[in-house]
């Protein structure tokens, strides 16, 4: 009740808020708190009332549009049912008009030229090859002329706003639509864009309203289309014409097909034999072979699955059933194949050839990529359009679009993985994302073109292509300047393990790979060796020939654990529990070298072979350098034997676990690292010619 009378008070005509709340403050604070969350209650449950009604509206709204939907499908269906109609109604009026009309005999005129029929369509369509790109197919049916062409602007069928500016031509059997070529040269000034049989179309008025006048919209099953002429006199011309012409077309068919059945009833089998045995020898007229071969034709399409064909078409193609399309297109081709090229024929081929270029069309837009369409399918979900459009003998069209569909799943794929920081991870899931889908496609791509061996080489060629983009993002991560060695060295091997997983699978892209990462991969490595030896010579100027003492036994142990997870085994040279009879600087030095030998050796391959070994002998040439110029120097007399010590580790115990690295890696120990063990002897002699 409380609310009730809330609401009255807030819902008064010229209510006043500051009045409202100085009335109610006179209560004191208690009726203000009170007000206070009642007008909050009163706002939730205004916020809950909106939210349904809101909700309430949608659901109707879309109840409305699906009405709306089912209206227009009636509307144009009823279209239909008038025009076949009004189609009926002339041919029945003109044939009680010719029953029933006297013949009255006009005086003679005097005779004029006769105008070939074949000489006036030639003329009529040369406009068309003339000013019109690619409609050369349009053409080449018999009998069919150019009735009537104008200027058209096609508006979107939901904005009403300009698309595009067209030129249309009417023919006697079907209606051509251009698009305008703005740069164009020479006297082509339009593009083919459509050919739509009159027999599937429906013209309908368009009410003026707003900025759009003088429009009318053509129903082509299963779309539409609304065009603009530029005055209201020629819309109207457009209107009486279309509905003229197809009335003529109409009374045409229905005239042939009487003809034709009549022929079909009178012309015995027997005379059609001895027709055919003269049409056989050379003195018959070349006229009756003509007529011979209409007559059989005419008779051929008369079949009521041929009369249905071009529907069913449009009816599997409108509903995605390609299956059922090509089925019906091989069918027809197969009954056809030894038919005779007669006019008939030809008219008929040409309906067909345009469902087939429609049923093209839908095939290859199945492999299109666009951004409204999922890439989650993979290839299976490509596999049932390719095989229909290898069925049309349209198998190159088919690999190029598989391909590329193919291209935008990778790159799709690729670009979900998330850089975190860790370079090594991310390859690794790269290379798994890139490898997997390259033996996907190659495993799905032979399924899809058996026997088609000129498709293979679009696929190597695609697979190149595809290789250059992802060696391009991997040298971006990989190369960049700022990742370790180590870290370079372990994609790289990444990346080689899954190019011989798939080598392995019958795809050899190995050498492609190693190719584009050569120049890259040669100049990590010798940035390295540059850089180690920058760091020996630096650790050099500073190297005084002492044990390392670590003070405690602890600190010792914590120091051989942290060399023995690098492979670096030093507890034999341990003494007195914290001392190690190494230096510092051989130390680091044969734990540098260790993991600079193994990174190598995760990047060897025959063509990187000399620079390897070159780099090793010059990064160990360098420490020995150091060796003997401390032999040499008066600084050092009295440490000798320690020094030597230090080099006889170097050139037998580096040596010997580098040598047995190589073998771990299956490669050859190079003879030039097997030669620095005879340093050790040079050394010796040094140390010896010093103290004598």
């Amino acid at each position: 009740m409380a609310d009730k009378r809330l609401i009255a008070d807030l819902s008064v005509k010229g209510f006043d808020p500051n009045l409202y709340v100085s009335r109610a403050a006179e209560g004191g604070e208690d009726a203000l708190l009170d007000l206070k969350q009642r007008i909050h209650i009163l706002g939730d449950k205004t916020a809950q009332e909106l939210k349904k009604n809101v909700y309430k509206n949608y659901s109707q709204f879309i109840d409305t549009a699906r009405e709306i939907s089912i209206v227009e499908g009636e509307m144009y269906q009823l279209s239909h049912m008038l025009t076949e109609q009004k189609g009926l109604m002339a041919s029945m009026m003109e044939m009680s008009l010719v029953s029933d009309k006297a013949v009255v005999e006009e005086p003679q005129k005097e005779a004029e030229p006769e105008i070939n029929p074949k000489e006036e369509t030639r003329r009529n369509l040369a406009f068309l090859l003339e000013k019109v790109e690619g409609c050369s197919s349009v053409t080449e049916v018999p009998g069919r002329q150019l009735i009537h062409n104008g200027d058209l602007t096609e508006l979107d069928i939901e904005s009403l706003t300009p698309t595009q500016k067209v030129h249309a031509f009417l023919l006697t059997d079907s209606l051509m639509i251009a698009s305008w070529l703005p740069n164009r040269r020479g006297p082509v000034r339009y593009r083919f864009q459509g050919l739509y049989e009159l027999d599937n179309l429906a013209v309908v008025n368009v009410r003026d309203a707003g900025p759009v006048k003088n429009a009318f919209k053509i129903l082509m099953f299963p779309a539409s289309k609304i065009y603009q002429t530029d005055s209201a006199k020629s819309k109207r011309q457009w209107l009486d014409i279309l509905e003229e012409t197809k009335k003529k077309k109409a009374s045409r068919d229905k005239q042939k097909k009487e003809v034709v059945q009549r022929l079909a009833e009178q012309q015995s089998v027997a005379s059609l034999s001895r027709v055919e045995e003269a049409s056989k020898t050379s003195f018959v007229d070349e006229e009756d072979k003509t007529t011979l071969v209409e007559f059989e034709t005419d008779t051929l399409l008369q079949e009521d699955w041929l009369q249905e064909l071009p529907e069913n078409l449009d009816m599997c193609i409108a509903q995605r059933d390609f299956e059922g399309a090509v089925d019906l297109v091989e069918k027809v081709n197969e009954y056809l194949k030894e038919s005779s090229k007669s006019p008939s024929l030809k008219e008929f081929r040409a309906r067909i050839d345009h469902r087939v270029k429609q049923l093209t069309e839908g095939l290859m837009s199945e492999l299109q990529v666009s951004p409204e369409r999922s890439l989650r399918g993979g290839p299976r979900a490509a596999r049932r359009a390719v095989a229909q459009l290898i069925r049309l003998g349209k198998s190159a069209q088919a690999c190029d679009l598989f391909l590329k569909n193919r291209s935008a799943i990778i790159k799709y794929n690729i670009r979900q993985l998330k850089f975190e920081g860790a370079t090594t991870l991310y390859i690794r899931c790269m290379c798994a994302v890139f490898f997997n889908s390259l033996l996907e496609t190659s495993k799905e791509f032979l399924k899809a073109f058996p026997n088609h061996y000129g498709c293979y080489s679009a696929f190597i060629v695609w697979c190149k292509q595809e290789l250059e983009l992802f060696v391009k993002t991997f040298n971006r991560h990989v190369f960049d300047g700022k990742t370790s060695s180590t870290t370079v060295a372990e994609c790289v091997s990444i990346s080689r393990k899954h190019c011989q997983e798939l080598c392995q699978s019958g795809l050899d892209i190995a050498y492609l790979f190693d190719g584009l990462i050569s120049s890259d991969l040669e100049n990590t490595i010798i940035e390295k060796r540059e850089q180690l030896k920058d760091i020996v010579k630096y650790r050099s100027a500073d190297d005084l020939w002492r044990p390392m003492n670590h003070m405690s036994q602890k600190d010792c142990q914590k120091y051989l654990d942290e060399m023995a997870s690098a492979r670096m085994d030093l507890k034999d040279y341990v003494y007195q529990e914290c001392f190690i009879s190494l230096t510092m600087n051989t130390a680091q030095f044969a734990k540098s070298c260790f993991q600079y030998t193994e990174d190598l050796l995760l990047v060897y391959s025959q063509e990187h072979e000399a620079l390897i070994t070159d780099s090793l002998v010059q990064v160990i040439s360098e420490q020995l350098q150091h060796i003997e110029a401390s032999l040499k120097s008066d600084k050092f007399k009295e440490d000798h034997n320690f020094i030597l010590k230090n080099a006889l580790f170097i050139v037998e115990v580096l040596m010997g676990r580098l040598e047995r690295l190589y073998r771990d890696f299956q490669v050859t120990f190079p003879p030039e690292l097997n030669a620095i063990r005879e340093n050790y002897k040079h050394l010796k002699a040094v140390a010896k010619s010093v103290k004598t």
